[in-house]
């Protein structure tokens, strides 16, 4: 009895269907550009701004774009400009002679020198926030943020933050506290994938913000990377419900640890995720996606059929 009823909860999990459009992304354009600050970079949504929330020494960091920190795939080591040439939005130091240190090593940050400040003035303490263009979220509603970042720095101390306005930059609201990414790859960090939903004040608001914060003190403790972001993509729900409100063309289905996309149209994976938004590596080969080596739970199928984004959550029991 208990085996039928979990066979009926599958079969109603799997008719579900969430069907999202992707309506604004950055990825921070390609090119080295070392030293490049953000507030000199204007991608196709516009030009991104840096605004001081805080205390900020004269050798403070400071926001850069370019692949002095290249935008690497989920579950990739942070590397420089070595072999690509993927943008990305990163926290590194400025130039500083005194210490030896060039400006923009990628996402590598400087915590400050023991006595450097009191005696010569070198003082690393930053709170700083990289801010987007406008965001035109009218006639959006349901959106979720989603990037790949790397980050680490000293707990709390030195720490990267997501932020949003709903006014167009006047206020700011803490989104998230993003946590640290692992130091699998060190010094350089792991990229990893991310996703949050926006506040209901973003729904319809033409004039919208996001914003990433990062602060750190003078106290010169502290582990590289520092802080990394790409591939930034907001989508909203269009309609989310039984699959008889999805394309006829489309189906998306599980039998044991094997996904299966049945579509007249050619489609094309974005992803897999698992209920923590952790990225699934894997692939689409013959419209079939294997996960026999993951656990039985839940996962999110997303893909993309004729310009449509489409979110597909399914269970997947390994026998």
């Amino acid at each position: 009895m208990i085996k039928k009823i979990y066979l009926i909860i599958l079969l109603i999990a799997s008719s579900y269907i969430a069907k999202a459009q992707v309506f604004w992304t950055e990825d921070f354009g390609t090119g080295c550009n070392q030293g490049q600050l953000a507030s000199a970079f204007t991608g196709a949504n516009g030009a991104w701004s840096i605004a001081s929330t805080g205390t900020n020494d004269a050798t403070a960091n400071t926001f850069y774009v370019g692949a002095q920190e290249a935008g690497n795939s989920v579950g990739a080591c942070g590397t420089g400009c070595i072999g690509t040439v993927d943008a990305s939005l990163h926290v590194g130091n400025i130039a500083v002679a005194l210490a030896s240190l060039a400006a923009d090593g990628g996402a590598s940050y400087f915590s400050g020198v023991a006595g450097a400040c009191a005696a010569l003035g070198i003082c690393a303490t930053t709170n700083k926030r990289a801010q987007s263009p406008l965001i035109n979220c009218s006639g959006r509603s349901t959106i979720t943020i989603s990037f790949n970042y790397i980050e680490n720095g000293d707990l709390a101390i030195d720490d990267a933050s997501i932020w949003y306005s709903v006014d167009g930059g006047t206020t700011w609201l803490l989104l998230n506290n993003m946590a640290k990414t692992a130091l699998t790859c060190a010094p350089q960090g792991t990229w990893t994938a991310y996703s949050f939903s926006l506040p209901a004040t973003a729904n319809n608001n033409a004039n919208v913000k996001i914003g990433f914060n990062w602060t750190n003190n003078d106290d010169g403790a502290g582990t590289d990377p520092s802080f990394a972001v790409d591939d930034i993509v907001l989508t909203a729900a269009v309609s989310t419900g039984i699959s008889n409100v999805a394309p006829i063309s489309l189906e998306v289905f599980s039998n044991g640890g094997i996904i299966t996309i049945n579509s007249s149209d050619a489609v094309k994976l974005l992803g897999v995720f698992d209920v923590l938004g952790r990225n699934i590596t894997t692939s689409l080969e013959n419209n079939m996606i294997n996960l026999e080596a993951q656990p039985s739970g839940v996962y999110f199928v997303r893909i993309e059929s004729k310009g449509q984004v489409y979110t597909k959550k399914v269970f997947i029991k390994q026998i």
